[in-house]
């Protein structure tokens, strides 16, 4: 039950994460805090989702999946090479990312609570010089495999690439990239950033690139600015435990495009949404998703962690990986009618990720189930424990 070929390219924004673990928090702003390890990691959009999906790909000889690019930029620094050589150790390709003599590798502090939370505490760096020209003069490598899906991330921390510029860049990146019109790369765009303080400015950097956005992912907190709803506006609706404004909203967001929306709901789930255009999801030649149903809504739950050995950095992004894998590949010319990627099976493999993700035990890819394996875990429902 292999996945589709072709490479996956994964852009956007990236750090060098130094995470505090265990971190006390006694509530005053001067209180002496203390922590139980200090661990360097692979952050930022680019990086989390390049080496989740390398180590779930990962070929079985150990030297990792060379079908997985990252795509951001670097400096000539300690925080780069570290980057670089975590990137390597997961299995995913160096080849395309940017390192610019000129700039400094982006850095974040993260205080891992002792409940699972984190804060975040970051220097953008070269992100905030990074420049939609850039990014697509690294897609001339002609050495890689024809890519079957492009994963961008957090544009609202990225200032280059908002609003007009990213539906340009996204329009130009599936121009080149897809390999005929038969065969349309899978476009996933994952959201950070998104400032409460400005709704009016962060739906401007968003809604007019919806178009060529086929997977969006989402927070509850980011969907309320840019919807501009609240959890009790309307009231909610029983069967998916949203706002019935904050569903009207995602609807609106299909019909300025977008194909499907990925909603993270935290130890609740997630929550699932289709187009209702079934001409939008033709579009998407050769992967699962061109055979959904349009209009299709399901929520998918979080499973436990049972050992409470628990770290949610990441969570959202491998949330993100998760489902833009189930999504572009496991076509339907790959499986029969009693077995297909249905929208819950991508939301569940989704799941699955995130969970494996925020298991502190297999953050490294020890012990770490392949995509393949997951997958199997689902058409056998043989799932671990819902929170």
């Amino acid at each position: 039950m292999a996945t589709n070929k072709g490479s996956i390219i994964c852009a956007g924004l990236s750090c060098l994460d130094l995470q505090l673990i265990g971190c006390t928090k006694r509530g005053t702003d001067e209180a002496i805090e203390r922590y139980d390890e200090a661990v360097h990691c692979a952050g930022g959009s680019a990086s989390m989702t390049g080496t989740t999906l390398a180590l779930l790909l990962g070929s079985s000889d150990g030297k990792g999946a060379e079908e997985v690019h990252v795509l951001t930029k670097i400096g000539p620094d300690f925080a780069g090479d570290t980057l670089l050589e975590f990137y390597r150790r997961a299995g995913a390709s160096t080849k395309l990312v940017l390192k610019d003599e000129t700039s400094r590798t982006s850095m974040a502090v993260l205080p891992v609570f002792k409940n699972g939370k984190r804060g975040c505490f970051v220097n953008l760096a070269c992100n905030d010089g990074f420049r939609v020209e850039e990014l697509l003069g690294q897609l001339g490598d002609s050495t890689i495999k024809p890519p079957r899906a492009f994963l961008f991330g957090y544009p609202h921390l990225l200032p280059n690439m908002q609003g007009d510029a990213l539906r340009s860049m996204l329009k130009r990146v599936r121009e080149t990239l897809s390999v005929n019109n038969d065969q349309s790369v899978v476009i996933g765009v994952d959201l950070n950033g998104v400032d409460g303080s400005d709704a009016a400015a962060a739906q401007a950097a968003l809604v007019p690139a919806l178009g060529e956005i086929d997977i969006l992912h989402l927070n509850e907190d980011e969907a309320a600015v840019l919807t501009c709803s609240s959890s009790d506006d309307n009231g909610i609706n029983s069967e998916y435990g949203l706002s019935n404004h904050l569903i009207r909203q995602i609807e609106s967001f299909h019909d300025s495009g977008c194909a499907a929306i990925l909603l993270s709901l935290g130890s609740k789930g997630a929550f699932v949404s289709i187009t209702p255009h079934a001409a939008r999801l033709q579009q998407l030649a050769c992967a699962a998703m061109s055979d959904w149903i349009s209009g299709t809504k399901v929520c998918v739950p979080a499973f436990k962690i049972s050992h409470g050995d628990v770290n949610t950095n990441g969570a959202g992004d491998a949330l993100f990986s998760g489902f833009c894998l189930a999504a572009s590949s496991w076509a339907a010319s790959q499986h029969t009618d009693e077995w297909k990627v249905t929208p819950n099976v991508a939301g569940t493999f989704a799941s699955l990720v995130a969970w494996q993700r925020c298991d502190a035990k297999t953050r490294s890819g020890e012990g770490m189930r392949s995509a393949d394996a997951l997958m199997k875990m689902i058409r056998h429902n043989d799932l671990p424990e819902t929170l």
